[in-house]
């Protein structure tokens, strides 16, 4: 049913990472594309890395980067390819899904007609207007829900409650530049401990206490007010390694959307 199957993830950030992380667990081809350079925080859980460091892990899984926009020759695929996201050059790959996973929380543009089944994920999408699918990302009863007609849940604008936190919980850029981080993934921080300097050394400081889950690479320039990291608040708890219960409860809602799209098809 799936030999003659490619889906391409379209955002290689923590949701499209954990869907593309899925589907190549199951035997599906699958490639991601990524803006350049990415702005992806937590990075020890998603693919953007690949984009500038060459290639990254997550959970056993190899995404590799590559600038010819060109896919392994045999199947299984051995890891995701990766490439930057340009769609007149990924359109020649001839993708028969589309994943997209940029969260931009609002499209203007319809892309129904850019492959067979086009899978939305979160709010700002219509199935009247831009894909054919969309999957819900808000956490909750309807999270992973696939929504068939009509709209997801707008969005509020306020960051996901997580440890009784929401805003307070992410760190933005005070000013332009690039970063120097002093901290890593999963160290353990007080509040207003310095987590790293601008480039002319004005400090980062963490807006509570908790975990360090978040952190945007510092070969990015950042500009004022951009989100460049989170601080958990459930600390030692967290498996910041792992693909949270949240990304993992969304690729599995792709899954199963993809699994009635061809089971419908093959009738």
């Amino acid at each position: 049913m799936f030999n003659d199957t490619v889906v391409w993830v379209r955002g290689a950030g923590e949701l499209g990472s954990a869907v593309a992380h899925l589907l190549h667990r199951v035997g599906l081809s699958v490639f991601l594309s990524e803006i350049s350079p990415p702005l992806a925080i937590r990075r020890p859980v998603t693919f953007s890395d690949a984009i500038l460091e060459g290639s990254s892990e997550v959970e056993g899984i190899t995404g590799k980067y590559t600038a010819d926009y060109v896919l392994p020759v045999n199947k299984p695929w051995s890891y995701i390819p990766v490439f930057t996201d340009n769609p007149e050059a990924i359109w020649k790959l001839k993708p028969t899904i589309l994943i997209d996973a940029r969260i931009l929380k609002y499209y203007e543009q319809d892309y129904r007609t850019w492959a067979q089944l086009v899978i939305g994920l979160g709010p700002g999408f219509n199935t009247d207007q831009h894909c054919h699918q969309i999957i819900e990302t808000m956490r909750g009863h309807e999270l992973a829900r696939i929504i068939y007609s009509g709209e997801s849940m707008r969005d509020t604008g306020i960051p996901g409650v997580v440890g009784g936190e929401t805003s307070r919980r992410i760190i933005r850029a005070p000013e332009s530049g690039r970063i120097n981080w002093n901290v890593n993934f999963g160290d353990i921080v007080p509040k207003q401990q310095i987590l790293g300097t601008m480039d002319n050394g004005q400090p980062i400081r963490s807006p509570l206490q908790g975990m360090i889950r978040g952190l945007i690479s510092p070969k990015v320039d950042v500009s004022t007010g951009m989100k460049i990291g989170d601080v958990d608040p459930r600390g030692g708890t967290i498996k910041y390694l792992q693909i949270s219960e949240k990304a993992r409860a969304v690729a599995c809602g792709v899954l199963e959307a993809i699994f009635v799209h061809m089971n419908q098809v093959g009738k």
